[in-house]
């Protein structure tokens, strides 16, 4: 993954001596299961901060025909704000849930038209796996390692961008059913048994 270079370069550590551990989606994130009742939604997973953009999935929203309300999990981080002036400026149907249980978070997965994910870095990105183990379409951005997660299962954007992020959306409603199979295809190639064993090579390497 990319942090294998960015760790490489920040910090002049040599590229052989990174070893990457891929994560994976807990098991409890499956298709089958309850969602929630009523109308449509896209969902937005993750800590209301800056680097997540969530104001720009709510741009993105306002930019979209017939666009379904925007469903945000996750706990504020200095961004509920900036989120709620502008969903009222836009007029975007939202609803800030904050803070959600396994159990909701699954049912949201479930129930999502799609997963908007725009951040514009991360590590690893585990909501995408998530919500793809739950048989939902997902719509990220290019950055950090997402490309390298999503793989071809996914409709990648450039981040920061509302308007690329909208077209983006429109694609994945529109192809949801191919979008839908590649993503479980995809989180199947993800255990953390992998995640373990990768780990536990590390530690006899570094032991012996």
């Amino acid at each position: 993954l990319r942090v294998e270079a960015l760790n490489h370069a920040l910090r002049g550590i040599p590229e052989q001596k990174i070893v990457v551990t891929p994560l994976a989606a807990d098991p409890f994130f499956t298709p089958e299961g309850p969602s929630p009742d009523g109308d449509p939604y896209v969902l937005f997973v993750g800590a209301l901060q800056p680097r997540k953009e969530p104001s720009t999935a709510i741009e993105a929203l306002s930019l979209v025909d017939d666009a379904p309300r925007l469903v945000l999990a996750g706990p504020d981080k200095g961004g509920r704000a900036e989120a709620e002036e502008t969903a009222r400026r836009l007029g975007v149907t939202t609803e800030l849930r904050g803070h959600v249980s396994q159990d909701e978070l699954a049912a949201l997965y479930r129930g999502a038209a799609c997963l908007v994910f725009p951040s514009r870095y991360e590590g690893f990105g585990l909501p995408v796996l998530e919500a793809m183990a739950s048989g939902t379409p997902v719509v990220a951005t290019t950055a950090g390692a997402l490309p390298e997660v999503a793989g071809d299962a996914a409709v990648l954007v450039e981040p920061g961008n509302p308007v690329a992020l909208a077209g983006g959306i429109e694609r994945a409603l529109a192809d949801r059913d191919r979008l839908r199979t590649a993503g479980l295809a995809r989180a199947a190639q993800y255990s953390w048994a992998e995640t373990a064993r990768r780990t536990l090579d590390v530690y006899r390497e570094v032991l012996e």
